[in-house]
């Protein structure tokens, strides 16, 4: 699956709210991935991972945060990989979250190749 095919799945499960799963999903592009792709992937499996701990344990979101944060600078070092936008709405999105203390149901990532 090429890079742009595994934001799309990942967007895809967290639209369902299923974000272990779109963890889960990832890692197995991850193992196969290169450079910048491997960390754009990492950056993604972290955020995931940080969507599904806020979701099962809101009343302990640190975890949840660290997760956001982490992958967040995976992201932003791998930004030319991205379509313009995509990675400054998913930020404007997880800062709302924080802020609310839960996660939503479902998430749309939104992030393409450019």
């Amino acid at each position: 699956m090429t890079l742009d095919g595994w934001l799309k799945r990942a967007d895809e499960l967290c639209r369902e709210g299923r974000y272990f799963e779109a963890h889960e999903e990832l890692e197995a592009g991850w193992m196969k991935a290169a450079g910048d792709e491997k960390i754009l992937l990492q950056g993604l499996i972290q955020v995931a991972a940080g969507l599904h701990r806020l979701r099962a344990a809101p009343g302990k979101p640190d975890g949840a945060y660290y997760l956001f944060e982490r992958g967040l600078m995976k992201l932003r070092a791998c930004r030319a990989l991205l379509a313009p936008g995509g990675l400054s709405r998913l930020e404007t999105q997880l800062a709302k979250m924080k802020a609310a203390g839960r996660a939503p149901l479902s998430f749309r990532l939104g992030l393409t190749t450019s």
